[in-house]
């Protein structure tokens, strides 16, 4: 019952408060917004309503909430509480930062005479706008953050405090991240511009990339500078959130790295295969996909050593080669299903080439193109990954026979049986439809190369199927050899009378 009337306040408490600080900022902008005059009734009266409703109902529920927690240390330390704490403080610090953002971008833009419209943020705002939102919420920030501060000096060390506390700094830094990869991969799109587009200009590509830039960077490097401070206490350093979160931003970072790598190699091979660029027009192509690789191939860089970091100062050495292990096995599945791609987009490719005469045009340029990127991008990323596991479940010690049977690996050589055999029955069941088709004297346009895409899939199923099977084959004969290594070296003595035959049963179901 109290924690349901506790999410109840608070709940109400947060709606209100949102609605108090914009009915405000309505208000203010339409006293001093010159631009609102002749139709200031409506505003006027959106804004007065907001404030008359938002201000009673906040009081109604948070001065009862303060007394509450005044008296009572379970409500002073519960987590819906910091919910409502550092919830506030996200929801009131975040308009300060993308109103500023919002205003430094409309003053680039017009001291280089582009018109404030094409601003990333804030386009069709003012001045008067940005600094009164700024305002408003920075003044309501700075109590929320007093009485969060009070709440941090009477509430024990690991309480809800401090996991919602862990929480909002990582969203800021996942904000400021987010800023910052957007300015890097702004300027880099106005880099390789290399001509006007239409409805735009490229120079306000640079301006908005450098607005991010100026907000995101400082405020990335204070979020992660606290964060990495607080990495001194051992439960910050090992939370589950901060692993979840480098390991995600890696895998990100992979993905932002892989696949625009793959769209710069399709670019190049259509290039050698004779499509017609000039040097602008190929730059111009590959600026999207190279912006992208530049900009989270940093984060890869960065978060992935921090996770690198992180999983080499766990205690427990099982944990760490775990952790590590689930990292290899997730890049190696993304590596093998890019490989399967290209090969079957190859062969199908060589296939159709077979049966029509072979004219290199555009769309057989992008085919092959498109086939050959992501059979490059896949097949070493998925050799790189693969052959670290093989190499650590073919060891015969303690460390690969934990590999041998840890879940990931279980999850991974399962996972991709079942595929293999879901596609050889999609597939084959596919190639008996045709055939039986043609058998029962339909005409079926093009029989023989169908026949012959349909069998190329069903061998790479095939192969997949039976390499993997072989695996996890292997896997269980050196997990038998390890075993019965192990009760080898257990000797037992049977003692019985000699008139019973016991000890030879005994000795028989041992053996056995």
């Amino acid at each position: 019952m109290q924690t349901v009337r506790r999410v109840y306040r608070y709940l109400i408490a947060f709606i209100s408060l949102e609605v108090m600080i914009w009915g405000i900022i309505q208000l203010a902008r339409t006293t001093f917004s010159r631009e609102l005059i002749g139709s200031t009734a409506t505003q006027l009266a959106s804004a007065l309503s907001f404030i008359f409703v938002g201000i009673p109902v906040f009081l109604l529920h948070w001065i009862p909430a303060q007394r509450s927690a005044a008296t009572d240390s379970e409500e002073y330390s519960s987590r819906v509480r910091a919910w409502f704490l550092y919830g506030a403080l996200l929801s009131t610090l975040i308009p300060v930062a993308q109103n500023g953002l919002a205003l430094i971008n409309r003053v680039g833009l017009s001291l280089i005479d582009i018109p404030v419209e094409r601003a990333i943020f804030g386009g069709s705002q003012n001045w008067a706008d940005n600094l009164i939102a700024m305002l408003v919420n920075a003044l309501v920030a700075g109590y929320i953050f007093r009485v969060t501060r009070q709440n941090w000096e009477k509430t024990p060390p690991g309480s809800a405090f401090s996991e919602t506390r862990r929480l909002y700094r990582y969203l800021w830094g996942l904000y400021s991240l987010g800023l910052v990869v957007g300015g890097i991969i702004a300027i880099g799109l106005y880099v390789f511009s290399t001509g006007e587009i239409i409805g735009s200009s490229p120079h306000e590509r640079w301006v908005n990339g450098i607005t991010l830039l100026l907000i995101g960077i400082p405020l990335w490097v204070v979020c992660w500078r606290t964060i990495h401070a607080s990495l001194e206490l051992p439960e910050e350093r090992q939370s589950y959130l901060r692993l979840g979160i480098l390991y995600t931003l890696s895998l990100i970072g992979v993905g932002g790295v892989i696949i625009p790598l793959g769209l710069m190699l399709n670019t190049l091979f259509r290039a050698l295969f004779g499509e017609a660029y000039t040097a602008s027009a190929f730059l111009q192509e590959i600026g999207a996909p190279l912006s992208n690789l530049i900009a989270w191939g940093g984060v890869w860089l960065y978060y992935g050593r921090a996770l690198k970091a992180d999983i080499a100062t766990l205690p427990a050495a099982p944990r760490r080669a775990s952790l590590r292990r689930a990292y290899t096995y997730i890049l190696s599945f993304f590596g093998l299903v890019a490989a399967f791609i290209g090969i079957h987009m190859l062969l199908a490719f060589i296939i159709d080439t077979a049966f029509d005469s072979f004219v290199i045009g555009e769309l057989s340029r992008q085919r092959l193109a498109a086939a050959l990127a992501t059979l490059m991008v896949g097949a070493p990323l998925w050799l790189q990954n693969w052959r670290q596991v093989l190499h650590e479940a073919a060891q015969a010690d303690d460390a690969g026979d934990r590999a041998r049977r840890s879940i990931i690996r279980k999850i991974y050589l399962y996972f991709l049986l079942f595929a293999s055999v879901i596609g050889l029955m999609a597939t084959g069941g596919n190639l008996v439809f045709e055939l039986l088709k043609a058998l029962l004297g339909e005409s079926v346009y093009g029989l023989a190369r169908t026949v012959l895409t349909l069998m190329e899939l069903l061998l790479l199923f095939a192969g997949v199927l039976t390499y993997h099977w072989m695996v996890l084959r292997k896997d269980l004969r050196l997990a038998e050899r390890n075993l019965a290594e192990r009760h080898a070296q257990y000797p037992v003595l049977i003692v019985t009378d000699e008139s019973s035959d016991i000890s030879q049963q005994i000795e028989f179901a041992l053996q056995r």
